[in-house]
């Protein structure tokens, strides 16, 4: 190798290295209705991807409002500590990880990770240390880094995120009684306060409630800001009819405001989509959508009518293999589900997708 290749390649390196931070000060404000894609891995990320080791984040913004969806700008998060803000980073392998969710006010998107070097092992580390890290991303592309959880999900995953409004954070994972579940962070702390559970996937907000699922349930854990364990978490979906639950979203097919007509769509990784819609009050199931394999997470949307959703997918065993499918459900509230799929995109080489949600914007 020439004395040129090899600053190149050092150059290339350092380059790898750097990405999160440098892209992320020149990310510019979000698209309203654009999707955002939560994606792990680079062009250097190599067998990380494969493995439990820490990988870089990025978040990838789609317009889809065309045929096929068009990249707006890759968001790299920070691989380095700087000032306030924690370095980053995902378990490269982990399909059980990395739930992002959108805010409940719309205007910012809150991310999980970790506290760790990059190519690090990482997986059921302990959280004193290896931090737990939640980063939040407003509608203007700047980021916060500064949220770090070191008393939860000890030795065990930590998995999704939530915010009301970019100010608090409610994080869920596993582990057992006081250290798994799901938990309350205010700014500038790092001694989160456990609400309750055991073991949770995903955790969001919507309409102003917080929600979250496990592996065969999706609870109400409570309505506004839940700073304080509830006494019970209501129990959506009834007596589960599989155990493999990953995901969940709500979507309301009256537009006007005056009809509320709420549907649920539960995503699983194995045996696709169950509907729910609620009627006087009780979540009804109205049938499984199967034809989606290794669903992640899903977000939905009402367009001319129907229901359009939005699916994650990817396996546990290779970068490459992350697929965003939208499925049409051409049924109603109320009705059995009667949908059709097409596939959007595929991840490139040594990366993956994990998650995804709606663009913030300012109101």
């Amino acid at each position: 190798m020439n004395k040129f290749s090899r600053k190149a390649l050092t150059l290339m390196t350092m380059f790898g290295a750097l990405a999160s931070s440098t892209f992320a000060q020149s990310a510019k404000p979000f698209k309203k209705d654009n999707l955002v894609i939560y994606r792990i891995g680079d062009m250097h990320s190599g067998s990380d991807i494969n493995t439990y080791n820490a990988c870089p984040i990025y978040l990838d913004e789609y317009n889809i409002l065309g045929e096929k969806p068009v990249l707006v700008q890759s968001i790299g998060l920070p691989a380095k500590t700087m000032g306030d803000n924690r370095r980053i980073v995902a378990l490269g392998k982990d399909v059980w990880s990395g739930w992002i969710s959108l805010s409940n006010d719309g205007q910012s998107i809150a991310i999980p990770g970790y506290d760790a070097g990059l190519g690090t092992e990482i997986a059921n580390k302990p959280a004193e240390s290896v931090n737990r890290v939640i980063s939040v991303i407003g509608a203007d592309g700047n980021i916060n880094s500064s949220f770090v959880l070191d008393n939860a999900f000890n030795n065990n995953a930590f998995r999704s995120a939530a915010t009301f409004d970019g100010n608090e954070i409610w994080a869920a994972g596993g582990g057992g009684a006081n250290n798994g579940g799901i938990f309350y962070l205010k700014k500038g702390e790092k001694n989160a306060v456990n609400l309750g559970g055991i073991s949770f996937r995903q955790v969001k907000f919507y309409d102003g409630s917080l929600y979250a699922c496990e592996n065969t349930r999706v609870y109400q854990v409570g309505s506004g800001r839940v700073t304080e364990a509830p006494k019970k978490f209501i129990n959506l979906t009834g007596e589960p009819t599989f155990n493999d639950g990953t995901s969940f979203t709500i979507v309301d097919m009256d537009q006007t405001g005056t009809n509320p007509q709420k549907i649920m769509y539960y995503l699983t990784y194995n045996n696709g989509i169950t509907k729910y819609s609620l009627v006087k009050n009780k979540w009804v199931a109205n049938g499984v959508y199967k034809d989606i394999a290794k669903g992640n997470a899903i977000e939905g949307k009402v367009v001319d009518g129907k229901v359009k959703l939005y699916i994650i997918s990817s396996g546990n065993d290779r970068g490459g293999d992350g697929k965003l499918i939208e499925v049409t459900d051409n049924s109603g509230h109320g009705l059995d589900m009667s949908a059709s799929s097409k596939l959007l995109l595929k991840s490139a080489e040594n990366q993956t997708f994990r998650s995804l949600t709606w663009a913030p914007v300012k109101k």
